[in-house]
């Protein structure tokens, strides 16, 4: 079709009608609508509709078919019923002959077009706000929310060089979004340089990691006790996460010191009432149990419940025991949520009787009080404590009670009526809980070293990894103890006999109380991930399929215990194996605590901890510092490998350990054969049976070491291996960048750098023409 077969008209808004030869039949409609409408209303319409004159016109020619721009005439007829513009408002568009294919045309206007990459329009976002269109005035324009526009703002602000990562799909939307949890741009570009060098892309949680450090987040109990509200009033700063959730969760205070003094001044001014009643009182932001466990304490009389609170207790318990016994059908919403009640009542009861408790005059002013911030975030007083050099000199130190056996309270004829201030009577308690006075439980002026502390900190292992590998570690042991009932009963019986024929406390490898112990630190509860590394716990779902636990559904203990004595000799015994394994208490060997009946366990299970547990660079490698890497590297794949990457970055360095020591040999092919074998028998310190805490526990490294120097040397004749400047050289498999997202996954690596292409726009960056 030439030019000349088409011309542009403006045609009234009340002649154009949509045609039915228009390819899209999907109706106008939602979020993307209501963003056309905005843009129409503010910029008029950009783009021409494509129109034909309709069939059946009069001799006018009045009426013309809108062939393409369906939406566009919807978003124009909308605003006129709206009376945003007239009925007759000239809409300018491309008029084609009847005789054209009118349903191809509509196809291809709506197909061969290019969406702006997400780069390219937030930073067009930017512009205009740095132009002077203020956040409102841009939500209005382009029918958005303000946290909409916040948000394309933030992220066209970002440091250009991550932007042009973007661009180039070196980093992923998620990824950039996280780098936008702050709106400083030469932090967003250190991170990034920190970061980039990875082998496997950063990670949104590692991003997030860095770019918070030092800055306490809203959810800490300090943050909730002052309020972002008053910290900005005193001139804090915040830095707010536009892409998390609109909670405490996407927002830090940059400045720790100006939240603890005003922290501490609220403290200190309760503080100072709180001496107006108590002989002495100071604020702490924290408090832990050594700190108070040096005083001694007063208790107070406790509060009595009145009749009518027996009353209703009583009450509650019967109606709260009826519901419990409720069974099937009869067990719905509404007797759920009256139990919760029942119970939150009953918490209440107990609340205001505990409030009432009071303390006499004498000894409030003999004790004091600290206050500080509790766990939730709220102001917690703890009353009562005295100093030990005020604990009175005819006080018994070993229960609090007078020396003489009469009342820790005085004269019981003082005669002075007592009130919930402490401003109270004197007399004697016959219940004998005023005045009580509880010894200190550490008498110790100072702490003592940890010796825990020292023995991580000898190898160079921080808590959490500590942590981590002993659970890795404890449920291995778990599972194979559970497989091997002469163990299992020869550790118990040895931990019997000693509770029953020997009196005092002794130290133990299991929890006699026969409590299952946890196989996994709290921090890991959730963390779906650690399975993986974790081998021992699937082994023990295995075991626990196994076992013969009918029994425990027999609701009368007589008839359960007697189908228990009735199983086979075999079965009791797999049973009591499996129970005692759960009972052990987690221990890497080197640990000072580390009970050697355990270990030698352990030993006896014979248990292949290098093949069941490979150190990975998530939970283990990046958690070393690159001293204790290249320690490792050195004894255990050579000096000369070691020396190789001393100047490489951490990142790059954690890389290359990964792949030497994990269990994929395709990606440890970078390394000789001999290096390979030693790296396969090594094992994180304190996993072997009585390891002391040597960084390699494989007896042979240092000879390993050697061999690996020289195979490595013959592996690698034309001298290519890892630069020692960080940047990797061809490995010398022919290995090449490419493949580093397949390797990303493999090793359980976060994928989230690439996690959206460009042509994916997530719908709060869409906009419409």
């Amino acid at each position: 079709m030439s030019d000349s077969d088409r011309t542009i008209r403006c045609l009234p808004l009340h002649s154009l009608i949509p045609s039915p030869q228009n390819v899209r039949k999907t109706p106008a409609e939602g979020a993307a609508f209501e963003q056309l409408k905005a843009s129409i209303a503010a910029h008029d319409l950009l783009e021409n509709l494509l129109v034909q004159p309709a069939r059946g016109n009069d001799e006018a020619g009045e009426r013309h078919e809108v062939v393409a721009g369906a939406r566009r005439l919807a978003a124009l007829q909308v605003l006129a019923d709206d009376g945003a513009i007239p009925t007759d408002h000239p809409v300018p568009c491309h008029v084609v002959a009847n005789g054209d294919n009118a349903a191809e045309l509509s196809l291809v206007e709506n197909t061969v077009r290019a969406a702006m990459h997400p780069a390219d329009q937030v930073e067009a976002f930017a512009q205009i706000a740095r132009d002077g269109g203020t956040v409102a005035e841009i939500a209005a324009r382009f029918g958005v929310s303000e946290r909409t526009v916040e948000q394309r703002l933030r992220l066209g602000n970002a440091a250009p060089e991550l932007l042009e990562a973007y661009r180039a799909g070196e980093l992923g939307l998620q990824a950039l979004q996280a780098f936008c949890a702050t709106a400083d741009a030469k932090l967003q570009l250190a991170v990034w340089e920190e970061l980039k060098a990875q082998h496997y892309g950063p990670s949104i949680w590692q991003i997030r990691r860095l770019l918070t450090e030092g800055r306490i987040p809203a959810t800490a109990a300090i943050a909730r006790f002052i309020g972002a509200d008053a910290y900005e009033a005193a001139g804090g700063a915040l830095t707010r996460d536009l892409f998390a959730e609109e909670d405490d969760r996407g927002i830090w205070f940059d400045d720790p010191a100006l939240l603890r003094k005003l922290a501490l001044e609220r403290l200190e001014a309760a503080a100072e009432e709180l001496r107006t009643k108590w002989s002495w009182a100071e604020p702490r932001l924290e408090v832990e149990w050594s700190d108070t466990a040096r005083f001694a304490q007063i208790r107070p009389k406790p509060g009595e419940r009145t009749e009518a609170e027996s009353k209703e207790i009583e009450q509650l318990n019967a109606r709260r025991e009826a519901l419990n016994e409720l069974e099937g059908d009869d067990w719905t919403e509404e007797t759920e949520a009256e139990l919760d009640r029942a119970d939150a009542r009953l918490d209440d009861i107990h609340a205001a009787v505990e409030a009432r408790a009071v303390f006499r005059r004498k000894d409030m002013a003999m004790a004091g009080a600290i206050v500080t911030v509790g766990d939730d975030g709220t102001m917690r007083v703890i009353q009562g404590l005295v100093r030990p050099e005020d604990v009175p000199s005819d006080t018994d130190p070993a229960d609090g009670s007078p020396a003489n056996g009469n009342p820790a309270d005085g004269d019981p004829s003082d005669g002075k009526s007592a009130s919930a201030n402490g401003a109270g009577t004197d007399a004697h308690d016959p219940g004998g809980f005023d005045g009580h006075i509880r010894p200190p439980a550490i008498s110790r002026p100072d702490p003592i070293p940890d010796p825990a502390a020292e023995a991580r900190k000898r190898v160079g292992i921080g808590i959490g990894l500590g942590d981590d590998l002993r659970a890795i570690r404890t449920s291995l042991i778990k599972a194979h103890l559970a497989e091997d009932f002469e163990a299992a009963f020869d550790l118990c019986v040895f931990q019997m006999a000693r509770a029953l024929f020997r009196t005092g406390y002794r130290p133990h490898a299991l929890d006699i109380k026969f409590s299952e112990t946890a196989d996994r630190p709290p921090l890991r509860r959730d963390d779906k991930n650690f399975a993986e590394a974790s081998q021992g716990e699937g082994m023990l779902r295995i075991n626990r399929a196994a076992l013969p636990l009918d029994w425990l559904q027999i609701e009368d203990d007589g008839d359960a215990f007697r189908m228990l004595r009735d199983l086979p000799a075999e079965m009791k015994q797999a049973l009591f194996a499996a129970c005692v394994a759960r009972t052990v208490q987690g221990q890497l060997a080197f640990e000072p605590s580390a009970r050697p009946e355990l270990e030698a366990t352990a030993a006896r299970l014979d248990i292949d901890f290098p093949s069941q547990y490979r150190p990975d660079a998530d939970i283990f490698w990046n958690r070393l510092t690159k001293a204790k890497l290249l320690e490792v590297a050195a004894k255990t794949l050579g000096p000369d490998w070691a020396s190789a990457r001393a100047k490489s970055k951490k990142a790059v360095l954690v890389s290359s350990m990964a792949r030497a020591f994990g269990a994929d040999e395709e990606q440890a092919s970078h390394i000789s054969a001999v290096a390979r074998a030693a790296a396969l028998k090594w094992t994180p310190p304190g996993f072997q049976p009585f390891d002391a805490g040597e960084a390699v526990s494989s007896t042979d490294s240092d000879d390993a070491a050697q061999s690996s120097a020289q195979a490595d040397a013959e592996a690698e004749p034309d001298g290519r291996r890892e630069n020692g400047d960080g940047s990797a050289a061809e490995p010398a498999n022919g290995e090449d960048a490419g493949q580093a997202p397949d390797r990303a996954a493999a090793n359980g690596e976060d994928a989230d750098a690439h996690d959206t292409p460009a042509d994916e726009v997530p719908e709060f960056l869409r906009v419409s023409p």
